[in-house]
């Protein structure tokens, strides 16, 4: 049965991410249309030159080098921001670039065998993880659990994390994240910011209004409430959207008591630098957009925030290649972690992406969405056999 829900996630996916591969070679823009014409153009020219320097093992060489270096230099010419360079090297790259090896292949199986098993091979290799990244990852949520044993609760106390939803066109996929958060009953949800990612003021009018009703229509009603952080992306009015779900949204910094815990939501300003909490008797929960909060010497029991996407690209044994934030790699990706001070932190990897300009693919990380147990600690169970449950000590 496992399998079979596993299969449907994908094929969701898979449905819900064939709109971001026209988005990818149609694009938003004239500039994007721009770029994939060029790649066009540029296949065409490389296939010219294959034709007449075929019979030559260099020449196979010298046409990848100057799709490449074309490519490469007009995308970094051209692109208004790091997120457009990225899109159109994602064209260049996972579109162009097995169209181009097997442009080789072509030319080079009768007389170079070798160098044809090798172009087939990459060719498919980036096909595979073109689709990966581009149509499963994307919508291929996956539900962390976690455990945290304190002394100063003394009831059971379920915490819903939900990052970065940051989305352009709300529809069954949000529709299908807040339903599995209805259906766990939690007693609190932290939303740790990044709601709506679009160009327009019409398009956000319409986005919220269609993310408004999927929440209403889930059913949610935590015990304690819903809190919620301001992101990069989020507009003047942004607590509108959440005006159904009963809470707090925190313009700016302030400390609001929720049934057995304390909650202190910082504003998008201060949520960006180190913050020293002030100690609480009651269990003590931080939440800001940024990570880089919690840096600061002083501690939460335990700190939220998301922004980071988990880098939204990992290279395998590596990591993320860049977070847009100033906490060690370590942090960002998703886990309980247990800080010097034995505060505890969890960075989302986040239930969205980046949007607008930005390609739509994650890469060895899948969204998430998390549930965290606060257990009394007289009753502690499982928070050391379970690896899924226990915390990464970072000293």
């Amino acid at each position: 049965m496992k399998h079979v829900v596993i299969c449907v996630d994908l094929a969701r996916g898979a449905y819900l991410n064939l709109s971001a591969i026209l988005i990818s070679v149609a694009g938003y823009n004239s500039l994007t249309f721009f770029y994939s014409l060029f790649i066009v153009l540029l296949l065409a020219f490389t296939w010219m030159i294959l034709k007449k320097t075929g019979h030559n093992p260099f020449g196979y060489i010298l046409a990848e080098v100057i799709y490449g270096s074309l490519a490469g230099y007009l995308a970094l010419k051209t692109g208004t921001d790091l997120f457009q360079v990225m899109q159109f090297l994602a064209i260049g790259g996972f579109i162009g670039g097995p169209i181009l090896l097997l442009m080789n292949v072509f030319f080079a199986y009768k007389k170079f065998k070798a160098m044809a098993i090798l172009n087939s091979a990459l060719a498919a290799i980036l096909v595979l993880v073109g689709i990966d990244a581009f149509i499963v990852e994307p919508h291929f949520l996956e539900i962390s659990r976690f455990e945290i044993a304190s002394d100063k609760i003394d009831t059971l106390l379920n915490i819903a994390i939900v990052a970065d939803l940051q989305t352009d066109s709300v529809g069954d996929y949000e529709r299908d994240v807040f339903r599995k958060i209805a259906k766990e009953k939690p007693d609190i949800v932290l939303f740790p910011g990044d709601y709506i990612q679009v160009f327009t003021n019409e398009e956000r009018i319409n986005e919220t209004a269609k993310l408004k009703k999927i929440i209403k229509d889930s059913g949610l009603n935590p015990k304690y409430g819903s809190f919620f952080v301001q992101g990069n992306v989020e507009y003047t009015n942004w607590p509108e959207m959440f005006s159904d779900l009963p809470g707090k949204a925190f313009v700016k910094t302030e400390t609001v008591s929720a049934g057995p815990v304390d909650i202190t939501g910082l504003s998008f300003d201060e949520g960006r630098f180190k913050y020293d909490f002030t100690a609480r008797n009651k269990f003590h929960i931080g939440i800001a957009h940024y990570p880089d909060f919690a840096l600061g010497n002083g501690s939460a029991d335990l700190m939220v925030a998301g922004h980071c996407h988990g880098g939204q690209v990992q290279i395998p044994f590596v990591g993320p290649i860049v977070t847009f934030s100033n906490v060690p790699k370590a942090w960002v990706n998703g886990n309980l972690v247990q800080l010097p001070n034995r505060s505890h932190l969890i960075v989302s990897r986040g239930v969205g992406m980046e949007r607008m300009n930005a390609p739509r693919l994650r890469f060895c990380c899948r969204p998430q969405l998390i549930f965290v147990k606060v257990i009394p600690k007289d009753i502690e169970i499982g928070i050391s056999t379970n690896p899924n449950k226990s915390a990464h000590n970072f000293q």
